[in-house]
């Protein structure tokens, strides 16, 4: 208050006393195991105690809260989170506050388990044992009947241990505390890494093979000097060794350079310092070690074979074999492409078919308020932004599709059969906001006075398909709302609409008017013209009507597509990894096809001479490494179609595997293989064959 600094803060915990026994964070300032002994104690983190305190000292120090003016004591203070963390906070607040002011409530008890539990093991517990004891211990605190307790023991349902280093990657829950990462998208990147580095070590094997004939004399001359077979191969060995260490040290370099445009390109936050740790550096190291032997073991072996003197009297190229090893090193390189870029159009088409799916409602152009707190004067807030230049239409909501919300419904002539659904507190323009479809009865009205008191519903399809009723309007439902029953009417159903992601399918979900504080969020309805002056408009109405309040919000279609951020940058991860694959093979291909035509250079001469065509000459040099790209292309599109419908069944809503994906990936891969060997072969092919045979 004295500083008169007010802020949204979010990230912000009740915790209990013993959550710095499990959690190794540490303090700087004050005792952590105090402060969460103490009644409206507070833990900041050092970025959060900066922002409001600056550098000093801040434990003592007071803060108002939701209104409610000091009642928070700084008791601590501790290092940030690290980014590697599953959840992160900015505060912590002592659970032991939390009780004071509903010690009965039945979020304090063990019956609810909308907390979050972490279990410290005791070292060499066998956690898989243990976790099998909890139905034998866990009814003892729960106030069960006989059916739920013999459902936990038959294991029906069951509590489930869950490592805490595999959340961020392998958890995929309602009610995570933040959101995860993908191990199955790692796994692209992965892969796809895996690629790019085969093509490398191909092409880097391939041209130092191809080049070997032109080392013949050097070799041949060095053992008649003399020189053993095994220094043949340590020179070809520390050669390549060179070549890849200066390579990794370049690429170092270019990390550092790419780290800014890379974080910005994915909207991430790695750093390049992440990979300085033992065990990175060594797989780096590896990798480059392996690549170097890989690449320089064959020739120099093959190079040994011959004795000096063969290769002094002149050994012909065209005898040095290892061209069908080349080839098959080649078609693993086009195997790797194609199944790049034949990935990254299935992943395209997937994130276009989420974008642009009809999700039951119109997104565009909804601009949410966040009124959670100002339940005081919403009505009069409401009618105020109704006059906002360029608002057509608006609605209170409690949620708004992207959020996460469940109570347990059940029909009254079917008790048994209790349906999990999303709740939503809504007002009477929510079905015009949205453009929802109406499929049977009306939308609620506060003017009747069983929907203003909370006892009329309206239910999505799904709902009533699970509840098995036919013709539901008039039936009675129970609503479960926080322990309480509520008895009311069906009098609406609307056509489902998709309020979470498309990862998950439609759940039934129930909708109702508050009976007092319920609404969160205004959804306004804009004209998509003049969208800065409204904005300015609706907060001007705002401000009217809270002149203290901060006005806050966002667009819902901006909202819906942060569900797809994963996707979304694992689209521009693969068409940029794909683009570099892609390039890769075609440079390992250029290099190889202009020593291959170095070598058939009197070849080709003598075929213009005997009358062939300038585009015979190209189908001839076209025609092998075709072949190649028709054979990878039979062996990359079943392993693409394998593991893209494996990557497809993590969404509920996809699109399939289109076959013109693989025809694009074949068009595109055969047009940049004919056009690098024809580039390349077009300077040959057009040369004076008398240049190439003049001393034969």
């Amino acid at each position: 208050e004295k500083n008169n600094i007010t802020f949204d803060e979010p990230n912000g915990y009740f915790v209990d006393s013993t959550f710095f026994d499990v959690f190794s964070f540490k303090s700087i300032h004050g005792s952590v195991k105090k402060a969460l002994q103490t009644t409206w104690g507070i833990i900041l983190t050092k970025s959060t105690a900066e922002k409001y305190f600056g550098e000093a000292n801040p434990v003592g120090e007071r803060l108002s809260f939701n209104g409610m003016e000091d009642m928070l004591e700084v008791a601590a203070v501790v290092e940030d989170t690290p980014k590697n963390s599953h959840f992160r906070f900015n505060f912590l607040i002592s659970y032991v506050s939390l009780k004071s002011l509903q010690f009965n409530d039945p979020w304090m008890s063990w019956d609810d388990f909308g907390h979050f539990n972490y279990l410290k093991l005791a070292p060499g517990t066998d956690a898989k044992a243990f976790e099998a004891k909890i139905p034998d211990w866990a009814p003892k605190y729960l106030g069960w009947d006989e059916e739920n307790v013999e459902a936990l023991k038959t294991g029906e349902n069951k509590f489930e241990l869950q490592p805490i280093q595999s959340i961020h990657l392998h958890s995929n829950i309602r009610w995570e505390l933040e959101a995860n990462g993908s191990y199955s998208y790692l796994l692209i990147y992965g892969i796809s890494a895996l690629f790019i580095l085969l093509i490398s070590i191909i092409n880097f094997v391939n041209l130092n093979t191809a080049k070997a004939a032109q080392r013949l004399k050097e070799v041949g001359v060095k053992k008649t000097l003399g020189a053993y077979k095994s220094q043949v191969v340590s020179q070809f060995i520390f050669e390549a060794l060179f070549t890849t260490f200066l390579a990794l040290a370049l690429s170092f370099v270019a990390m550092y350079m790419l780290e800014t445009p890379f974080n910005q390109l994915v909207n991430g936050n790695i750093s390049v310092a992440d990979l300085y740790q033992t065990d990175v550096i060594l797989v780096l190291l590896s990798i480059a070690i392996v690549t170097a032997f890989v690449s320089a073991i064959y020739p120099s072996l093959y190079l040994n074979s011959f004795e000096a003197g063969q290769i002094l009297k002149g050994l012909k190229t065209t005898k040095l074999g290892g061209s069908s090893v080349r080839n098959g090193l080649l078609a693993v390189q086009f195997v790797a492409a194609i199944l790049m870029i034949s990935g990254s159009i299935i992943i395209k088409n997937q994130i276009s078919f989420l974008k642009n799916k009809d999700l039951g409602f119109k997104q565009e152009n909804l601009l949410v308020v966040e009124v959670d707190d100002f339940q005081g004067d919403l009505e009069v807030m409401k009618t105020s932004i109704q006059k906002s230049a360029g608002v057509l239409d608006v609605s209170l909501v409690s949620n708004v599709p992207g959020g996460q919300f469940n109570q347990p419904i059940y029909a009254a002539n079917n008790p048994s059969l209790r349906v999990d659904a999303a709740e939503m507190f809504i007002d009477n323009d929510l079905a015009t906001t949205l453009s929802l479809n109406i499929e049977a009865g009306r939308m609620l009205n506060k003017e009747f006075s069983a929907d203003s008191s909370g006892t009329a519903f309206v239910l999505n399809k799904t709902a009533i398909r699970e509840l098995s009723l036919e013709d539901p309007i008039g039936k009675q439902l129970n609503w479960v709302n926080n322990e309480q029953l509520v008895k009311g009417t069906i009098v609406g159903v609307v056509k489902d609409f998709n309020y979470n992601s498309l990862h998950v399918p439609v759940r039934p979900m129930i909708m109702m008017v508050p009976t007092s504080f319920g609404y969160n969020y205004l959804v306004a309805k804009v004209s998509p013209a003049n969208l800065k002056e409204t904005i300015l408009s609706v907060e001007s109405n705002f401000k009217e009507v809270y002149p203290e309040g901060s006005f806050s919000y966002r667009f819902l279609d901006d909202q819906i597509e942060r569900l797809y951020l994963e996707e979304t940058r694992t689209l521009k991860l693969t068409t940029l990894l794909s683009a570099i694959s892609i390039f890769l093979a075609c440079g390992g291909l250029l290099g190889i096809v202009s020593i291959v035509i170095k070598q058939r250079v009197k070849e080709i001469s003598i075929r213009k001479i005997m009358g062939a065509s300038a585009s015979q000459i190209l189908w001839l040099m076209n025609f092998k490494y075709l072949l190649i790209a028709g054979v990878s292309l039979l062996i990359a599109v079943p392993v693409s179609v394998y593991f893209m419908k494996d990557w497809l069944s993590n969404f509920t809503y996809q699109i399939g595997i289109d076959p013109l994906a693989y025809v694009l990936t074949a068009i595109a891969v055969l047009f940049l293989i004919g056009f690098t060997i024809t580039l390349i072969s077009m300077k040959t092919v057009k040369s004076n064959p008398v240049n190439a045979l003049r001393a034969e």
